[in-house]
């Protein structure tokens, strides 16, 4: 049986559609699951208004060198950042069906002591439709609830 630990998430997404735009920036804390199954550690928690896909449940796989993004509900979608490397996909919206294209510049996953992931940085390039998108950073702190405080 998989153990689940109530985690604290602060997530940061930045986007900026050309260089002379300021970038976008949206901030949530929220609570999720972290779990480890068959080598690679996962993260679960439920989009909010915030972030603008309420109904949606995200997933984080975190594997050694890559990270995968699955989100189900009013949003679905399966995105994978592996540095150097462009992946497409469908993400398929309450409007419709869109292709996109993810070219990871960087991936960087950190550890704590019980070697649990405890951050992760992702710096990718998205176009949607085969037109140029934007630029991107997603930062995610991963802390334990006990470590958190009141």
């Amino acid at each position: 049986m998989t153990m689940k630990k109530k985690v604290w998430l602060k997530i940061k997404g930045r986007q900026r559609r050309d260089q002379d735009e300021k970038p976008e920036t949206i901030e949530l804390m929220t609570e999720g699951e972290l779990y480890y199954k068959n080598k690679s550690y996962y993260i679960v928690y439920k989009e909010s208004e915030i972030s603008g896909m309420e109904g949606t449940t995200t997933t984080l796989k975190i594997d050694k060198d890559q990270v995968s993004i699955i989100r189900l509900g009013s949003n679905n979608s399966h995105m994978v950042f592996e540095k150097g490397k462009r992946k497409r996909n469908q993400y398929s919206t309450p409007y419709g069906d869109l292709l996109i294209s993810m070219l990871t510049k960087k991936v960087d996953i950190q550890y704590n002591k019980e070697e649990k992931p405890a951050f992760i940085y992702l710096d990718y390039t998205l176009d949607i439709q085969g037109l140029q998108g934007s630029e991107n950073t997603l930062e995610v702190e991963i802390g334990h609830q006990k470590d958190v405080s009141p």
